[in-house]
């Protein structure tokens, strides 16, 4: 075999590597940029909606743009930049829009959000006039907490006409360390081809070679990491020269643990913890023999007798201990032993050893990684199933439990009562002491009201200062009490550093089946009897009594 085929081989592998991570990371963020379009969509509806309803829904504004005053208007805008830093400007257009309270798209890598300003009670809004506000898209990614992508003027389709990249390279140092690893896997297992000596190396490289394959396998197939510790352990005892027994220690934390065990009770050996400065010690010296092993000092006696009863250290007559280090940190070691004689490892043994080491590294990486992306998912999970600002559910995911609920409740035939509430007084908390104090403000009243409402309840942040509730099973006595408890936690006073806060709450009222049998119609018959409630000067009001004139 001539001696550049090792390297040619070894090449192609990498290639072959390289090309099908690249493919899956690929198709990996045409699938996450999906899914965030969609989380991203809705969140700026809520965001537009807030500025909506803090600004564009208010009588102060539809008086000065129905009267021309675009000075004094031009001050109110820039309290709008202030409050909300993602705005970059605010502008008035004469001109008129086919939609209720406002519109998105995008220009220019920035979101283009087209509002008509209504009066206080909604009866009227100023016609042939709309407000522009053209908003940061990135700044705005950042706001909801993502930060794997940016917007770019080409890319990958996003929503609202807006294009995103990746803020990282398609291919990370994971895909390509593997690459590399396994690459030299390979050549490093050719090498072995070419130098081979005789019958016995041949049949050391089908073991190796196998082993190798298995692991491959194993691994390519995302086996679940613990495992596959054990199974490169195997493996290394069936190929490394006079290795009979072994274990990998893993770091967690500050300690090591064992994971893996051949020859050893694992269920004892893992209850040892080592420390850094007992680890590094044992890592001083690669290849150890009987004495080094009994005069070893570990600190702890009950490791010491866990050891000698489950670990057979007086048994052990040579050891040989390979580290593995990611960056400036030793992340497991990978140890082999021998019962029989003090020189049973050498050089090959040693580097043979260090082959599978870097095997168990490369899983250690894997699983570092799954981490890592399993944890971003729950955070886009929770990000797009709840409001950011009170951590209640939003609307979106409001009205997927809603549906659910209702058809158990169909199934059951159990009432179900939908309460929209509208807080009080609250407009003038965000006016007199600005958003930043308002928005502290809602994060007390959403918390309260989650306590308030029982487990079995649905309760969700609609935007702005309105909130829905729905509640199972839920009788006259029930929602009378409930009704009173909501009242007594939204009027408790809020204190805020040093000042204090009294607000009120209005609250619609309508009932599954009676008053209707669709969320939709539910919601909208709620918001209505909120209102009447709210232009009676009462603390609520049922959908069905002002139907039937009550």
């Amino acid at each position: 075999m001539s001696k550049f085929v090792p390297f040619l081989v070894a090449l192609l592998v990498f290639v072959v590597l390289v090309t099908i991570f690249y493919l899956s990371a690929k198709s990996h963020f045409e699938s996450y940029v999906q899914e965030l379009g969609v989380f991203f969509a809705e969140s700026v509806k809520g965001y537009a909606n807030y500025v909506s309803l803090s600004y564009f829904q208010w009588s102060k504004m539809y008086e000065l743009l129905s009267e021309d005053r675009l000075q004094e208007a031009s001050i109110l805008f820039e309290e709008l930049k202030s409050h909300f830093a993602e705005v970059e400007e605010v502008q008035v257009l004469n001109e008129s829009g086919d939609f209720d309270y406002f519109k998105i798209d995008s220009k220019n890598g920035k979101l283009h959000m087209y509002f008509k300003v209504y009066n206080d009670d909604l009866s009227d809004f100023v016609s042939g006039k709309l407000v522009l506000a053209v908003v940061d898209a990135q700044k705005l990614l950042g706001k909801f907490g993502v930060s794997q992508i940016r917007i770019s003027s080409t890319g990958k389709e996003f929503v609202y006409g807006l294009r995103c990249k990746l803020n990282k390279p398609v291919l990370d140092t994971f895909s390509i360390f593997s690459s590399v690893v396994l690459a030299m896997g390979t050549f490093l297992v050719l090498q072995m081809v070419r130098l081979r000596i005789g019958l016995s190396r041949e049949r050391k490289f089908r073991k190796l070679h196998e082993a190798l394959t298995q692991i491959s396998e194993y691994y390519l197939k995302g086996q679940n990491g613990e495992r596959i510790y054990q199974l490169i352990l195997e493996k290394a005892i069936e190929v490394v020269p006079n290795a009979q027994a072994g274990s990998v220690l893993l770091k967690k934390q500050d300690k090591y643990v064992y994971v893996a065990a051949v020859g050893y009770d694992l269920a004892e050996l893992s209850k040892i913890e080592y420390s850094e400065s007992v680890q590094k010690k044992w890592l001083e010296k690669t290849i150890k023999k009987k004495s080094d092993m009994v005069g070893f000092n570990r600190e702890d006696e009950k490791t010491l007798e866990i050891l000698k009863k489950h670990g057979r250290i007086e048994e052990i007559m040579c050891s040989l201990v390979v580290p593995v280090q990611i960056g400036d940190e030793i992340v497991l070691s990978f140890n082999l032993e021998n019962f029989e004689r003090e020189d049973a490892f050498d050089e090959e043994s040693l580097q043979i050893a260090k082959l599978f080491a870097n095997y168990v590294g490369m899983v250690f990486l894997k699983i570092k990684q799954d981490e890592q992306i399993m944890q971003q998912q729950r955070m886009m999970e929770y990000l797009y199933n709840h409001d950011l600002l009170t951590g209640l559910l939003n609307r979106r995911a409001f009205e997927e439990y809603g549906e659910k609920l209702l058809a158990l409740a169909k199934r059951e035939r159990k009432k179900v009562a939908l309460l929209f509430l509208d807080l009080l007084k609250f407009k003038h908390i965000n006016d007199e002491h600005g958003h930043e104090m308002g928005d502290l403000a809602l994060k007390v009243l959403g918390s309260r009201l989650e306590k308030v409402f029982r487990e079995s309840d649905v309760v969700a942040r609609f935007g702005g200062d309105e909130f829905v509730a729905l509640l199972y099973d839920c009788d006259g006595n029930n929602l009378a009490q409930l009704l009173n408890r909501v009242f007594q936690i939204v009027e408790e006073p809020v204190r805020l550093d040093d000042k204090t806060f009294q607000v009120g709450v209005n609250i619609g009222v309508a009932i599954y089946p009676d008053d209707a049998q669709e969320l939709d119609q539910l919601i909208r018959l709620a918001d209505m009897a909120m209102y009447y409630a709210k232009k009676k000067g009462l603390k609520y009001a049922i959908a069905s009594e002002i139907e039937t004139g009550l």
